[in-house]
């Protein structure tokens, strides 16, 4: 169940200035055939004017995860333990516009893994990992946003940047102390053809003692499309892609991805033998002409022979 949401604060006033962007909210919800259940609200605010701009997200799993092990280097596809845990997390970003599109304000992360259950092989992946029987992280840290897209779902030209840091510590309430470096960078090239040639660059950088489900994990499915969310995980993380996206009928626009990345324990082990890729092809089907909003349909193929099936609303980035 997903429930989608699209609003702008401006109201009725289309010509008002500083122009304000459209802001955006979901609801979803999901129970598995494994007893798994997934609910999630995320919402992305842009007040009148943009003197604002504020993005939260808040949860609730009840999930069986598979867990191949840490670092780059893990077991095969097929050699994965499970992990139950439940766990309820909230990362919320409020930054003010100081000039031009360009956002300072403050992140807070706070997650609670508990009821940590394994089924252990001879692996026993877990066994002596930060958080092995669960973890509470509690942060907070600067952040900033330099935002020249022209839409937030759906960019044609612009460019977006965001770096922060987050400092999980038990002054804070946290029962692990460590630090996390955050960059996103985005950069949009349209064609007279109205196509888009579009690109990104991701990273997780911390230091400090990480509990093993606060790891930085490989695959989802806005980028690393392909891997299964959390097939690589570390302290480290790293990637990048590229997606051109060519209409083809007022109602539909193929794509086409690809990408590189890689997790580590220390940023100084990162190098080109140990890079994992991933790339497919995707279909948008016009589903909101008024607020030019897509359908996505991705399917995207690995290095490490996995596949993945992508349905969303909105571009993966």
């Amino acid at each position: 169940l997903v429930l989608e949401y699209f609003f702008n604060t401006a109201g009725n006033r289309k010509d008002s200035f500083p122009k304000t962007r459209d802001s955006y909210a979901y609801l979803e919800g999901m129970y598995s055939t494994r007893k798994q259940v997934f609910v999630e609200s995320f919402g992305l605010m842009y007040t009148q004017g943009e003197k604002y701009q504020v993005r939260n997200r808040i949860g609730y799993v009840d999930n069986n995860e598979r867990l191949w092990g840490f670092g780059n280097q893990t077991v095969g596809n097929k050699d994965y333990e499970k992990v139950r845990y439940s766990r309820w997390y909230l990362q919320t970003a409020a930054t003010r516009q100081i000039k031009n599109q360009f956002f300072v304000g403050l992140n807070v992360d706070i997650s609670y893994t508990y009821n940590v259950e394994q089924t252990i092989k001879d692996t026993n992946f877990l066994a002596g990992q930060p958080g092995e029987t669960g973890s509470r992280v509690i942060g907070l840290g600067p952040t900033i946003i330099w935002d020249k897209r022209d839409h937030v779902l759906n960019p044609h030209h612009g460019w977006y940047g965001e770096a922060g840091i987050t400092y999980h510590t038990q002054a804070f309430g946290s029962n692990y102390n460590y630090t996390l470096y955050f960059a996103d960078v985005r950069k949009y090239f349209p064609f007279h053809d109205n196509s888009v040639l579009a690109m990104q660059g991701y990273a997780e950088l911390t230091n400090g003692t990480v509990p093993w489900r606060e790891q930085s994990r490989m695959g989802n499915a806005t980028i690393m499309r392909g891997y299964f969310a959390g097939r690589y995980r570390d302290d480290q993380y790293a990637a990048a892609q590229v997606e051109y996206r060519k209409p083809v009928h007022r109602l539909f626009t193929l794509a086409a991805f690809v990408s590189a990345g890689q997790v580590q324990h220390n940023i100084d082990e990162f190098n080109l033998s140990d890079m994992r890729a991933a790339g497919g092809l995707g279909v948008r089907v016009m589903a909101n002409k008024a607020k030019n909003i897509y359908l996505r349909f991705d399917f995207a193929a690995s290095t490490d022979h996995t596949t993945g099936f992508y349905f969303k609303v909105g571009e993966a980035f």
